[in-house]
């Protein structure tokens, strides 16, 4: 049974679900997904994400989106990797951070992207400075909380890593563009230090190049 990720790999949601099925050795196909080319827009993929958006999973006649999801579907097929822990209280914690990083860490994350390279690439002009200046409040916020929490722990969720260290550092890996200060953040500096050790974070990375533009 073919297990089959659509993905763009410049996106970092894109990059969450690829560098996951790398880390854990899943058997799969990597459908590359052009967003320049409104390729999402088409009626073959919105047959399998209605709402034209990457990533998504297929494996079998089984549909997926939503990279979180995509993610902790990807860890459950390997469940001795432990990237989600069987354990309840454990399994809970990486849930919540899953679920953190969905309503709080990715939407600034995503709207500063967004505003300094995604609008200008398609022509939409530059930055609009009240809507950066407030998603870098939003950010700088969370940045705050995570960077307290990671304070003397190896990974998220202690010392065992887990797919909230790959959801949370997905978004980083476009600090460049993203602007993202590591230097005010030392101990989220050190954890995603970590990560980019990770033999599948490299290799994600090396197909995560921007495209050129026109």
């Amino acid at each position: 049974m073919t297990l089959r990720i659509h993905a763009f790999p410049a996106s970092p949601r894109a990059f969450k679900a690829l560098a996951v099925a790398r880390h854990l050795g899943v058997d799969h196909e990597m459908r590359m997904l052009d967003l320049t080319k409104g390729e999402q827009k088409q009626a073959a993929f919105t047959a399998i994400n209605p709402n034209q958006k990457m990533p998504a999973l297929e494996h079998g006649d089984f549909k997926l989106w939503e990279s979180n999801a995509i993610a902790v579907y990807l860890a459950d097929l390997k469940p001795e990797s432990g990237l989600m822990p069987a354990d309840k209280k454990a399994r809970a914690l990486v849930s919540q951070w899953l679920f953190w990083e969905s309503t709080t860490w990715d939407p600034p994350c995503a709207t500063l992207l967004f505003e300094r390279f995604v609008k200008g690439f398609f022509g939409g002009g530059g930055p609009d400075t009240a809507i950066v200046e407030q998603a870098e409040a939003k950010l700088t916020a969370a940045a705050e909380i995570l960077n307290a929490h990671v304070r003397g722990k190896r990974f998220v969720c202690g010392d065992a890593l887990s797919v909230a260290d790959f959801a949370l550092g997905s978004a980083l890996t476009a600090q460049e563009l993203l602007q993202f200060p590591f230097e005010r953040y030392a101990e989220i500096a050190r954890w995603h230090a970590s990560l980019e050790q990770l033999p599948a974070w490299r290799e994600v990375r090396a197909l995560q190049q921007p495209p050129e533009a026109a």
